[in-house]
């Protein structure tokens, strides 16, 4: 019952992300001057272990306008993420890590 409650809850959170994804590549697509934070690769430490899991993290990255999920290491501890805006790579790698926490919480 309470993986259900964590699932209720994750789809506004990730309902959230997509609109500020989608509103700041709006803002960089129709901004004149083109001007934006460097793009750039990360790689997140990932806890999840099972497939399903990494399946699921890696989609949810990729549908997420402007990242993309681009590798994942051989022993699966690592998820190389392309950005469109990487102006803090702490920053970036802690709201990655606060999806697969939500994530986490109902996909034991």
């Amino acid at each position: 019952m309470l993986r259900i409650l964590h699932l209720i809850l994750f789809i506004p959170y990730y309902f959230l992300m997509l609109l500020q994804s989608n509103w700041t590549i709006a803002k960089t697509i129709l901004s004149p001057q083109f001007n934006f934070d460097p793009p750039g690769i990360v790689a997140v430490n990932i806890d999840l272990k099972s497939n399903t899991g990494i399946l699921t993290l890696v989609n949810l990255i990729t549908m997420t306008p402007g990242t993309l999920s681009i590798d994942l290491s051989d022993d699966k501890s690592k998820l190389y993420v392309h950005a469109m805006h990487v102006k803090n790579r702490e920053s970036f790698v802690s709201e990655i890590k606060a999806l697969e926490n939500r994530l986490k919480k109902f996909l034991k």
